[in-house]
């Protein structure tokens, strides 16, 4: 009785913390104004800028729900909310959940109310995975927990799903199987770090969960997977569910699952060379007890290396030279009100011709700023636009111009910033997703990566043309011509890799 009344404490007080009067624990920096449209199953919520992704989600979410419908044979009780923020500097002041989201964290569905919470980050491609993936725990959710958590309550379900299925199932029913995730699948198993299914914890969760249903798709048809989930719900039991609809327990379809994998990818010890037999290794985890080493930008002189760390706890940048290998680092990271988040997934940190400075982008308050660092001194200039979000920074050859990416509640383009006249402006200016921007020696081009295929010039798109409707899975290199902003595609990768829906 003690236990239970313990239980009851505990949800009462976290269901308060969803209450709109709470989050003072959070930075709030400005009011939001929510409206919502409403399709067949969904609320979508948006707010000032957010009509077009929240036009958007709807399209994408009724897709994504009759793939998930399909693939678990089931329909929903209960109506689902979405809140789209236009930017990750927005989401992370919602107050649906008490937890800071950090800069990885695409998306995020609670179990009290089964509301799901998305910020919009200048991919389409990326937003229609995320729609997906978290739909599938807000389906999960309403399927084997009625919705909410008062019907965990009254029904008395006491049957936990285990991260690897959660996260793993989302991941494969968004993507079915992907580049990415082979690779780091191939990674895992070729170096002998690939757990048993049961210790499919924290990323692992979301690869190896992916590949465990992906391995079951192929193995025993698709349609085994929702009899699985079916015989879980029935069963109130993770493991007889699996021996129920497969035969075998998770520790036995563990076994043949890693045996499969090693049949794929060991072959490939013999046809590939490890980093350490052509390349030096800088930094070695292990050692330094860390996680992450990454993102490194060799300077213009090739005697340093700025790179980003944990070595220190907390994600910082550091400066290597590569003549002795001595490590300084020149920006305290996560622990300023100048560099709360470093943007670890999307950095592009840009040299100065002589060396002398970095340019990188940084969350800083309620938005995004470019920062100028000298390497030496550690003297910083902040540089501001009103963007929603700005990513991977590039030093002209020359020395007189920043490119970068800038994203807007609808879009993600290129933009110059002159840093004698202080002018901005937008090289390309449409609704497609642009990233990765690199100068060309001469500094009249810049090169980047986008989904736009054909269309170069974005006022010359049809009058009814809906990026819903685009097919923006195929990714290819561009150049534009910094100006007359005229647009040419350098490569043609009509061999596309994923597979999720369109």
């Amino acid at each position: 009785m003690k236990k239970m009344i313990a239980l009851f404490l505990v949800v009462v007080s976290m269901l308060a913390a969803q209450d709109g009067n709470f989050g003072k624990n959070k930075v709030q920096y400005k009011p939001f104004n929510w409206s919502f449209i409403q399709t067949s199953h969904f609320d979508i919520y948006f707010y000032d800028g957010g009509t077009s992704i929240a036009n958007f989600t709807a399209f994408a979410a009724e897709s994504a729900y009759a793939s998930i419908s399909n693939t678990m044979r089931y329909q929903l009780n209960n109506r689902i909310s979405i809140m789209v923020y236009n930017s990750h500097n927005d989401f992370q002041q919602t107050n649906v959940v008490g937890e800071y989201l950090e800069e990885g964290i695409g998306g995020v569905t609670e179990l009290f109310k089964n509301r799901v919470v998305l910020p919009f980050e200048g991919s389409y491609r990326q937003f229609r995975h995320v729609i997906h993936h978290e739909l599938v725990h807000a389906v999960m959710n309403d399927m084997f927990y009625g919705g909410s958590i008062q019907s965990i309550i009254s029904n008395n379900i006491r049957i936990q799903l285990p991260m690897w299925i959660n996260e793993g199932f989302a991941e494969y029913e968004a993507l079915k199987w992907d580049t990415n995730s082979d690779m780091f699948m191939r990674d895992a198993t070729i170096n002998t770090y690939l757990p048993p299914i049961e210790y499919l914890n924290g990323y692992f969760a979301y690869r190896g969960g992916q590949s465990v249903f992906h391995y079951i798709a192929n193995k025993y048809g698709e349609q085994k997977i929702s009899e699985i989930l079916h015989r879980m719900k029935s069963l109130r039991n993770v493991d007889a569910g699996f021996k129920s609809a497969i035969g075998l327990t998770v520790e036995e379809l563990s076994d043949r699952w890693q045996k499969e994998q090693k049949v794929l990818y060991w072959p490939d010890v013999a046809k590939r060379d490890d980093p350490e037999d052509f390349a030096s290794r800088l930094t070695n985890h292990v050692k330094e007890n860390n996680f992450y080493n990454t993102s490194p930008a060799l300077s213009p002189q090739g005697d340093k290396i700025a790179f980003i760390s944990d070595r220190d706890d907390y994600f910082d940048v550091f400066i290597m030279s590569t003549i002795d290998n001595k490590i300084t680092k020149i920006v305290d990271g996560q622990r300023t009100k100048n560099f709360e988040e470093l943007h670890l997934l999307t950095p592009g940190i840009g040299w100065s011709p002589d060396g002398k400075k970095i340019a990188l982008a940084a969350k800083s308050g309620d938005h995004d700023a470019i920062y100028i660092i000298d390497v030496k001194s550690g003297d910083e200039e902040k540089i501001e636009f009103p963007m929603d979000g700005i990513f991977t920074v590039d030093w002209s050859r020359k020395g007189d111009k920043i490119a970068f990416v800038g994203n807007s509640s609808s879009q993600s383009d290129i933009f110059v910033y002159d840093l004698a006249s202080k002018q901005l402006k937008n090289i390309t200016d449409d609704p497609f997703s642009d990233s990765d921007p690199v100068w060309s020696p001469d500094g009249k081009k810049i090169y980047f990566v986008s989904d736009r295929r054909d269309n170069l010039s974005g006022n010359m798109l049809p009058a009814n043309f809906k990026m819903v409707r685009f097919n923006f899975r195929q990714l290819d290199v561009y150049s534009v011509d910094v100006e007359s902003g005229a647009v040419t595609r350098i490569t043609n990768d009509e061999e596309s890799d994923e597979t999720s829906p369109v």
